[in-house]
């Protein structure tokens, strides 16, 4: 489905349709007042955006990506999916990408930067040029660096050395201060909290605005308690600050809300209920 602003196309390709886990897996401090009339695993998806704009096609992140090794981190191990073929279906070929932007540096959101081709990493998108945070880049380089062999630090080292880096020796990679403009009407603002240099996308045309608000949330049960923090958040505190300023922002102006891990094909909207906020596909 196709979400039109004025001259700019948003279409979400979704990686991974059903991707479940334990409620407490996912939010630690979760109880059975969050959960409501939930049962069983939470069901995420994992969903990028692609944005075309008069000038440009941008992707706002690029999901997991296919035989990444992240034994230390399971839910992220050993994809095999046809996401490639998914893009294709909007129109958009690897070589059609002119920019490719990344929320974040965690695996299922920077994994699809790179592909194996004959036992090496190359770029997915060979012409696109990749725009990552340099607060994000720096925090993840130095994860890198430490070279933990344990736990969900081994995965973030193994991403950077598999799907950041290429990109780099490929001479491909930019890295920005937030708040940056990609194109006309994309422009990046900072969101941090889930990671030290999480940003969202805020895109607008003909009026009307949509972010792509990459891991601010997770999951709709976050609307009951904004404060719910997510396993990954590295500061729980800030985390809950980018969640209200997203929502108080998307419920001032209707923003189109699209989300990495929820949401129907055309997004949802965010509006206040009380003191907090309800969201609801469109």
């Amino acid at each position: 489905m196709t979400i039109t602003l004025g001259p700019t196309r948003i279409e979400r390709v979704t990686e991974v349709d059903h991707w479940p886990f334990p409620p407490a897996a996912l939010f630690p401090a979760v109880t059975p007042r969050h959960l409501c009339c939930a049962d069983g695993d939470l069901d995420l998806s994992i969903t990028t955006h692609v944005v075309r704009t008069p000038d440009a096609v941008v992707l706002v992140d690029s999901g997991n990506g296919n035989a990444k090794q992240r034994p230390t981190l399971p839910p992220h191990d050993m994809f095999a999916t046809d996401y490639l073929d998914r893009l294709a279906t909007t129109g958009v070929r690897p070589e059609d990408v002119d920019v490719v932007v990344s929320t974040h540096l965690h695996p299922d959101h920077c994994g699809g930067n790179t592909r194996l081709v004959d036992e090496k990493w190359v770029p997915t998108f060979p012409r696109a040029r990749y725009l990552f945070s340099r607060t994000e880049f720096e925090w993840l380089a130095s994860i890198h660096a430490a070279a933990p062999a344990e736990g969900p630090g081994a995965a973030l080292a193994a991403t950077f050395a598999d799907s950041v880096l290429p990109i780099l020796d490929a001479g491909l990679a930019d890295l920005v201060d937030v708040p940056a403009t990609v194109a006309e009407g994309i422009d990046l603002v900072a969101m941090p909290g889930h990671t030290a240099g999480h940003l969202i996308a805020e895109i607008t045309g003909g009026g009307t605005t949509a972010l792509v608000t990459g891991d601010v949330l997770h999951h709709p049960l976050q609307f009951t308690d904004l404060a719910l923090a997510q396993a990954g958040d590295a500061d729980p505190d800030l985390a809950a600050r980018s969640r209200r300023i997203v929502c108080d922002r998307a419920a001032d102006l209707g923003a189109v809300v699209l989300p990495a891990h929820f949401g129907g094909p055309d997004g949802g909207r965010i509006t206040r209920a009380g003191d907090g906020f309800r969201y609801a596909d469109r």
